[in-house]
């Protein structure tokens, strides 16, 4: 499975994926060693008295960053009042974090965290790839993320009366996965059910029979660190798939969760605290 998050490449514009070295399709390789934090280039005070607006803005995602705890609705903050330089700036305190989204679709949409765990930049897309508007949340995941993922809320029945040949194991684990997405659909879970497709013996005949039959969902995470995990929304309500790769590229762990949207891909409340006071920190070298 392919393993890396295609962002369109909008150069000159400001944001996630902005950052390209051509003109063509601009694309998030899955790095090769430990990704490590990388604090942003604070920007001098000349630079800071030609963006105004980027210093209030900074002071209204402080005031968000206090008050939200997960659970709670996402903090929208607009930034498409802001001129191309205040948001030049803005994305430069900001910096780019360890987790990238891509909602694909009708209506696209990527996302961007910074480096303060739980404050994202997102960019909504026309069909060419061109921005049409950006915001940031502070959410523990955009609200388009759990909004979008999958293209119906329907779980389907299939019939297994015959596998095809060479199809052992998929049969029983896609019975066992839909059951618990029609419970989950009842009745949320806390709890993901997880399925480790690394400790069954399964076939190459299974893994594509089972991809077949669960499809692709419309949102696409990407969460760097020491190694990499993908996360993909399948096309059946609350069925994920989450595949953890090593420094080397090296798939190591296959899972399937059922669970609105996985934790692994979520800010935790201490991620968001600390950002909180980290962001007080940057504030008071800005000012």
């Amino acid at each position: 499975m392919k393993t890396d998050i295609p962002l369109f490449d909008l150069t000159p514009a400001i944001g996630p994926g902005s950052k390209s070295e051509d003109d063509g399709l601009s694309y998030m390789p899955m790095p090769k060693e430990m990704h490590t934090f990388e604090p942003p280039r604070l920007p001098e005070p000349e630079e800071l008295s030609q963006a105004p607006g980027a210093m209030v803005l900074l002071g209204r995602v402080q005031e968000a960053l206090d008050q939200y705890r997960p659970g709670q609705a996402v903090e929208v903050i607009e930034l498409d009042s802001l001129d191309e330089a205040e948001k030049a700036l803005l994305y430069q305190v900001l910096g780019e974090g360890e987790v990238a989204l891509q909602i694909i679709g009708d209506h696209p949409v990527r996302a961007q965290e910074t480096v303060l765990a739980g404050l994202w930049w997102l960019q909504k897309l026309d069909q060419a790839g061109a921005v049409v508007s950006q915001w940031l949340e502070v959410a523990d995941v955009p609200q388009c993320a759990r909004d979008n993922a999958f293209p119906s809320s329907d779980v389907p029945v299939i019939e297994l009366d015959q596998l095809p040949l060479g199809v052992l194991n998929a049969g029983p684990v896609l019975v066992e996965l839909l059951d618990v997405a029609r419970k989950h659909q009842q009745e949320a879970r806390e709890l993901p059910h997880v399925i480790n497709l690394s400790l069954l013996p399964f076939a190459p005949e299974d893994h594509q029979f089972l991809g077949e039959k669960l499809g692709q969902g419309q949102v696409v995470i990407l969460s760097r660190g020491y190694g990499n995990c993908r996360i993909s929304a399948t096309a059946i309500a609350g069925i994920w798939r989450v595949q953890y790769y090593n420094s080397t590229d090296q798939l190591i762990l296959d899972t399937l969760e059922v669970i609105d949207i996985p934790q692994v891909a979520c800010a935790a409340r201490e991620d968001l605290e600390d950002s909180a006071e980290r962001l007080r920190e940057m504030r008071e070298v800005l000012v």
